[in-house]
């Protein structure tokens, strides 16, 4: 009977420990952090209460309101906080990542300088590969013949634009050369020219041109003549401009004390 017991009881299986939830702090812990909860096993109204509860939390230590030594910029904070307004799902993660920081500060394995430019950059990783400056609005303007690429604006990836110059103006970009218009100078062909900003097949000295710039600083630039329909090929910003490399012996045409002046066009393309 007795072995019979013994066999009946067998070890016990450890207890599971409770999940941390809240503030909490270890003995050698420099300061304390705010362990959120497991969002995924809560219901939505439950779920939006504890998001609310993690954020102000968060913010209560960023401010410096513990008095723990920690304390992120005030700008950092507003960048930080106009972001979840609209991307309050964006809370649950940051509780989450935000708790590894402070765990790593609490056992000296980070600085809270490194907690706080961690903060910084949190505005930028949050919205990573989000794009919300579309281009919507039609733009007008006249083509600049006298300077490099001016104007920039931004733009989606996969915003679809059109982009056209009039014809009817001229001008000339070297003292000797022909007059042109946005179409460029169609018997000196750019093609190989280095110094050019367009230097591909389509590309002629003079023409109108578009350059796109992606996040990371790439640059393309693109013919453009009397029209080009351009999509975007990431989130970026757009100009324009002529394909020239000097600029001031560039003139336009003038008759009877009028003087011409090519409008520019940049409008969503339908």
């Amino acid at each position: 009977m007795i072995f019979l017991v013994a066999l009946a009881c067998g070890p016990k299986e450890p207890v599971q420990e409770a999940p941390k939830i809240g503030w909490h702090q270890e003995e050698t812990w420099s300061v304390a952090c705010y362990y959120p909860p497991e969002y995924e096993k809560m219901l939505e109204l439950e779920r939006l209460e504890a998001r609310d509860k993690a954020l102000e939390a968060m913010f209560s230590q960023w401010k410096g309101e513990r008095a723990d030594g920690v304390s992120f910029t005030e700008e950092s904070i507003e960048a930080i906080e106009f972001v979840l307004l609209s991307k309050p799902d964006k809370i649950q993660e940051l509780s989450r990542q935000n708790l590894e920081k402070c765990r790593e500060v609490a056992t000296g394995a980070i600085s809270t300088a490194d907690w706080a430019t961690w903060g910084t950059q949190l505005p930028a990783s949050l919205t990573a590969g989000e794009c919300s400056r579309h281009f919507e609005n039609t733009v007008f303007d006249y083509l600049n013949i006298t300077t490099d690429f001016e104007n920039s604006f931004a733009i989606c990836k996969g915003d679809k634009i059109r982009v056209s110059g009039t014809v009817k103006d001229q001008y000339r970009i070297s003292d000797d050369g022909a007059w042109i218009n946005v179409e460029g100078d169609s018997s000196s062909p750019s093609l190989g020219k280095e110094t050019l900003p367009c230097n591909l097949e389509g590309c002629f000295d003079g023409m109108l041109i578009l350059k796109f710039t992606d996040e990371d600083g790439r640059e393309t630039v693109s013919p453009v003549g009397a029209e080009l329909i351009y999509t975007a090929p990431a989130n970026g910003s757009i100009t324009y401009g002529i394909n020239d490399d000097t600029f001031y012996d560039n003139i336009w045409y003038q008759a009877g004390g009028l003087i011409d002046h090519a409008s520019v066009e940049i409008a969503p393309a339908q």
